[in-house]
């Protein structure tokens, strides 16, 4: 028998702390019990993304959020720039044609960052674009894009373009650069390295930001920011809460906190190091060498081994639950993610996986020397 581990890209594993947390009775949303969890998350996110000003929390998921961020800063008949490198970076222009937007995509080849280059040519073509979008960490391709640098190139040519970055599967793995100085909108969801169900969307905006809402005709009622701030400010959400995930958030954030945000990022940029030895040394091919996400590693299997056949035996076999490929790498990849209640054992639980099953799939795999080369890192 083997106990089901969780090292997907989300979800992820929760602990049991949060667990706990979540399992008081039900809270009514207009109480002022919830209102005291709710501003402490609200306190809680500001610290953790480094903001200067309370963020929303949405009940939905992370492409509610980016949807929400558009539709609250662009009108019919803007135009967006936005940085399609993976199924997630596509998503933007899907999000921004039921939106009745142009968006003019800058394609980037898959497992690949987007540069510097690429950012100054297409703003330098669109300057009065009313958005540019990126994601972070591209977590179908395991890319983190320079989100630094390539805004700062944004902000030089058209600062008055609203920056919105998608960090879903970044968020708690990898300082957040710049924010809120660069970075407009800011993008978190509850299912990966904040360690909660999913159903939950953090959304974080600067004062351009907000000055663009302000701006904009409201096209929604669900989705408008206008009244979550108003909302927030006296201790409640507009519409009903994900109120069991706050909870929860306030016990991740308790975590956070007792770790050390400089020692979180660290954490996981050891574990994706491990995971890259390791895989190598199985005789696997990284996706993305040239700049890896500290969440999650994509990477293509030895010659003659199918890499959905390695996932399903690796879960089968070993308990241990991995991701496929998305778009043009479905089943092509596994991902392996190590982000949010991970630590050096589950990775070391799930290369050993991968290893025997391998072997079992008539594949050569040296698992020997792919834990020694995590232990040399532990």
């Amino acid at each position: 028998m083997f106990k089901e581990r969780l090292l997907t890209p989300g979800p992820t594993i929760i602990p049991q702390q949060v667990l706990q947390a979540m399992e008081v009775p039900m809270l009514h949303h207009r109480s002022d019990v919830f209102k005291k969890h709710l501003l402490e998350a609200a306190e809680g996110m500001r610290w953790l993304l480094s903001w200067d000003s309370d963020p929303l929390f949405l009940a939905c998921s992370g492409t509610g959020a980016m949807e929400a961020s558009l539709l609250n800063v662009c009108k019919p008949g803007d135009t967006i720039i936005s940085v399609n490198g993976g199924a997630f970076g596509g998503r933007w222009a899907k999000i921004a044609e039921r939106l009745q937007l142009s968006a003019h995509e800058i394609v980037v080849e898959w497992g690949s960052p987007v540069t510097e280059e690429q950012v100054r040519q297409a703003v330098s073509q669109h300057p009065t674009a009313r958005a540019f979008c990126i994601q972070h960490s591209e977590t179908s391709t395991t890319v983190l894009h320079p989100v630094e640098k390539v805004l700062s190139v944004v902000k030089s040519i058209a600062p008055q373009m609203i920056t919105i970055v998608d960090g879903i599967s970044a968020c708690a793995t990898a300082p957040i650069p710049g924010a809120p100085g660069v970075i407009d909108i800011f993008i978190a969801g509850s299912q990966k390295a904040l360690m909660l169900p999913p159903g939950l969307s953090v959304v974080a905006l600067s004062q351009l930001a907000w000055k663009g809402v302000d701006e904009t005709p409201r096209r929604s009622l669900y989705f408008d920011f206008a009244l979550e701030r108003k909302a927030l400010a006296s201790g409640e959400t507009s519409w009903t809460p994900a109120s069991t995930l706050i909870v929860g958030l306030n016990a991740a954030i308790e975590m956070f906190r007792n770790e050390g945000l400089e020692a979180m990022y660290e954490r996981h940029r050891r574990l994706s190091q491990m995971s890259h030895s390791a895989l190598r040394a199985l005789g696997c091919t990284l996706l993305a060498s040239e700049a890896p996400c500290p969440s999650v590693t994509g990477f293509f299997p030895p010659s003659g081994v199918d890499a959905d056949a390695l996932r399903s035996e690796v879960r089968k076999s070993y308990g241990i639950r991995l991701a496929g490929g998305q778009g043009k790498f479905t089943g092509k990849i596994v991902r392996i993610g190590h982000m949010g209640f991970v630590d050096p054992f589950d990775v070391v639980a799930g290369i050993t996986a991968i290893g025997l099953a391998i072997q079992k799939l008539g594949g050569t795999a040296d698992t020997a020397a792919a834990l020694s080369s995590i232990i040399s890192e532990i």
